[in-house]
């Protein structure tokens, strides 16, 4: 599997479609390279704690310029659900895209615009709606859990294809569904107040990040976990005070095994922070300044990665390169790419979907057939040209 993002290598000029707000707009493809932002209000009026429409703003990042704007469903049809948020829970709206690259994974309320009280209803009153966008644009919000972070917003959510979905809220811990369920498993009873949820690495893993007691970025079971019992546990050597919301994870050095790179949004401080996996252990690479950054997403081309984030307050969404490479001082330059229209809000932020992402064409030894050889050589030729993909991104079981 392609755990590297060498979809952002592929950028194509876009054809540039300004957007009114609050104009529901039919969706259009994304263009692959762009990046998607979670946005609140539709600009009528200041934002408030009640039910606010949700929209999916398209970016080109060279610069940030507007592509399309996609409305989510304030009304039902069939079985797809409404889904709004709350217009003051900047806690709310982590974007996350599923790790096969095809969809984007949000979450919301099924309740009518203008609903009071949304963060303290009970979910069984008002549903938590886990919504499915394709590449194509197309919506899917089937999936409106009776028993997901009651009482509490729901945050993000994580999808390895689509279908297989893990949740996170500020109630009810990490819990996994599947697309068109009403109910859902609770993997793990502590901590129950969660961030952002995440899949990375290869063999994927569940991660979490929370600012409950002393939790803060931690993987959850062995694996993508579907069943409850499962042990949440700190990354060793992250910190256990930082304020943490998104993250990102990236495997930099091939010389380590596996995920050797984290970049957390860490709100109090308003920082970047980085890590690296250091003989066992996250060592800190420094920070930089990013007032109050909330959503964080990026790829990575050999060394050097890109990130995008947004800030807490909803204002902007901004641009670093970090080309310093793995255990290495963090270095860039926050550049910002969009700025929120009047009386709306930046909440979380995702690269856009492809529609059909590369595959395998063929495996080939590369030399004879060896005899205890400590190491055998492969030409892997993939359905198109691919990029940042390296030796550690594969493993062969005998």
């Amino acid at each position: 599997m392609i755990n590297r993002t060498r979809l952002a290598v592929l950028a194509v000029l876009a054809v540039l479609t300004q957007f009114a707000l609050g104009t529901a707009v039919t969706a259009a493809s994304f263009t692959t390279g762009n990046i998607v932002v979670y946005r609140v209000g539709d600009g009528s009026a200041a934002l408030a704690s009640s039910g606010t429409a949700i929209f999916l703003d398209e970016y080109a990042t060279t610069p940030g310029t507007a592509v399309q704007s996609i409305a989510l469903p304030t009304t039902t049809a069939g079985s797809n659900r409404r889904i709004v948020a709350s217009g003051t829970a900047s806690s709310e709206g982590l974007l996350t895209r599923s790790t096969d690259g095809r969809f984007i994974v949000l979450t919301g309320y099924d309740a009518a615009l203008a609903t009071a009280s949304l963060t303290t209803s009970t979910s069984a009153t008002v549903n938590r709606v886990i919504a499915r966008v394709g590449a194509n644009g197309v919506i899917d919000t089937t999936t409106a859990l009776t028993d997901a972070s009651t009482g509490a917003s729901p945050r993000g959510v994580a999808s390895t294809n689509g279908t297989d979905l893990w949740i996170s809220g500020g109630a009810g811990a990490e819990r996994y569904a599947t697309l068109g369920e009403t109910t859902s498993v609770q993997l793990s009873t502590t901590p129950t107040n969660l961030r952002a949820v995440a899949i990375y690495g290869s063999p994927q893993q569940l991660f979490i990040s929370s600012q409950s007691g002393a939790t803060r970025v931690c993987t959850v079971g062995a694996g993508v976990p579907t069943t409850s019992g499962q042990t949440t546990t700190n990354l060793t050597g992250y910190s256990t005070t930082a304020a943490a919301n998104a993250f990102v994870l990236f495997d930099l050095d091939a010389t380590v095994a596996g995920l050797d790179t984290l970049y957390v949004a860490e709100e109090t401080a308003g920082v970047i922070q980085k890590y690296s996996l250091v003989s066992g252990t996250w060592t800190a690479n420094g920070t930089i300044a990013a007032a109050s950054v909330r959503g964080l997403t990026g790829f990575a081309i050999g060394p050097s990665v890109t990130l995008f984030g947004t800030y807490s307050n909803g204002s902007k969404v901004f641009k670093l390169t970090d080309a310093s490479g793995y255990n290495a001082t963090i270095t860039g330059t926050v550049t910002d790419l969009a700025t929120a229209p009047t009386n709306t809000a930046f909440r979380g932020v995702a690269l856009t979907p492809i529609a059909n992402p590369p595959t395998v064409s063929s495996i080939n030894r590369a030399n004879a057939s060896p005899t205890n050889a400590a190491s055998v050589n492969y030409t892997v030729t993939f359905s198109e040209a691919v990029t940042g993909v390296d030796s550690s991104d594969f493993s062969v079981v005998m």
